[in-house]
């Protein structure tokens, strides 16, 4: 599973009125990061001077800059991959492909090697890609700047979902004005079906010059197939975060902007204030259902929440407890709460519901999460430019269980994908709602 952002933009989804506008300063970055990110991101901690293996003198300059890029992600991997007794079995293979790179190979094959390589750990988070194929969109509070697509934020295709996922939809964007939702799925561009091979190259497909035209076949839970023409437009990024009250019932529900969480304390605090101006809530629903966002502010949230012992970070040598000063802003520290997730609910988010679970502050809702949530180092290896991101911590909650490749369970789990609903027959969103009105 892997999230994108095509134009990051994000819109409303789940129920609820767009409330309020920030706007956002949205650069494009075209080395920057993966696509592929499941986790908060961290420093990368390569040494650049540290030792390397011998590298023969006879061999083509290509092979020589490879063979150090190498031995330096073998170094780098063995001593801050979480999981210590994996990497030391894991480096027993080392000599064999070693030797496949000394024999000689392009570029691209050589990534394809030491993509074979880490492949032996069986661990979905520990991924390699050439950077310079990869573009991604970073977005932090500032001023308003215009960028040129449809306006979605998606999930890539994946081995057995040939398809992009629309996980939410910008408002006022071509997409919103093409009438396309989140939990549509778009399996055709231009005629030409999406395919997993494809990767984060599909999004040229999206892209294009403003005032241009692409056709797009698309899929709606219970609905079957139809084609849509969206005109591509500069867009201006703002805000999406979104916030009310479930109609008919007295409790509150929040949904973060996954795209610029630098202010989501501040938004939540605002909206639980909003919220229980005249009346107060008799519980509230935060949907962390497509929060991705590497970013996410885990102990910042946590206060709004909790206080004392939340949990402990556990790195390849250390693991510091994690204790939260806990502040209550309109009732939050008491108010019945259910945080919803979903297959699409990647990285610190996981933790963050995982460890609320785990002291009894929350009870959790939806489809249980995908368990990539390591906290990454990203490597970028100085002679082919190739990007290894490297799980080299985690967040686990007070009962020192690690849900890493596991996920979190929900109390009151649904079957349902993200692409098996839709935006105006949300069973989950029930389901929270049962959760909270019949405790």
């Amino acid at each position: 599973m892997a999230h994108l952002f095509p134009d990051r933009e994000m819109g409303g989804g789940g129920i609820g009125k767009f409330m309020g506008k920030r706007s956002v300063k949205v650069s494009l970055l075209a080395v920057v990061s993966l696509v592929l990110i499941s986790a908060c991101s961290a420093p990368n901690l390569l040494n650049r001077s540290q030792p390397t293996a011998a590298v023969p003198i006879d061999l083509p300059m290509r092979t020589q800059a490879q063979l150090r890029d190498f031995d330096i992600a073998v170094k780098t991997i063995q001593s801050q991959y979480i999981n210590q007794k994996a990497a030391d079995a894991w480096q027993a293979q080392n000599a064999a492909y070693r030797a496949k790179v000394s024999a000689g190979m392009d570029n691209s094959e050589f990534i394809a090697t030491l993509s074979s390589y880490l492949g032996v750990m069986n661990d979905n988070d520990l991924s390699i890609a050439d950077a310079a194929s990869q573009t991604t969109v970073t977005s932090t509070s500032g001023v308003t700047t215009s960028i040129t697509g449809i306006g979605i934020l998606a999930n890539l295709p994946t081995a057995d979902r040939n398809r992009v996922l629309i996980l939410s939809v910008y408002p006022a964007s071509p997409a919103a004005d093409a009438g396309l939702k989140p939990h549509d799925a778009i399996v055709q561009i231009d005629g030409k079906p999406v395919s997993a091979a494809e990767g984060a190259a599909v999004l040229a497909r999206l892209r294009g010059a403003a005032g241009s035209a692409v056709t797009l076949t698309i899929h709606t839970p219970g609905k079957g197939e139809r084609d849509v023409v969206v005109t591509r437009k500069s867009i201006t990024a703002e805000s999406t975060f979104t916030f009310n009250r479930v109609p008919g019932t007295n409790i509150g529900y929040i949904q973060p902007d996954g795209s610029a969480v630098d202010g989501a304390r501040a938004e939540i605090s605002q909206a639980l204030r909003d919220l229980s101006a005249k009346e107060g809530l008799d519980g509230l629903i935060l949907d962390l259902r497509i929060m991705q966002n590497p970013d996410f502010p885990l102990t910042d949230l946590l206060g709004l929440f909790a206080n004392g012992s939340a949990g402990v970070l556990q790195t390849r040598t250390d693991k510091t407890k994690i204790e939260i000063t806990g502040k209550n802003i309109a009732g939050s520290q008491e108010l019945p709460l259910v945080v919803m997730v979903s297959d699409q609910t990647l990285g610190v988010a996981e933790s963050f519901a995982g460890m609320l679970q785990d002291i009894g502050r929350a009870r959790i809702v939806g489809t249980q999460t995908t368990g990539r949530l390591s906290i990454i180092n990203t490597l970028t290896l100085p002679n082919t430019f190739a990007m290894i991101q490297i799980p080299a911590g985690e967040y686990r909650g007070v009962k020192d269980q690690s849900w890493h490749g596991v996920g979190i369970k929900p109390d009151v789990a649904s079957d349902l994908r993200w692409e098996d609903f839709t935006v105006e027959d949300d069973a989950q969103l029930k389901l929270a709602v049962q959760a909270l009105t019949r405790q």
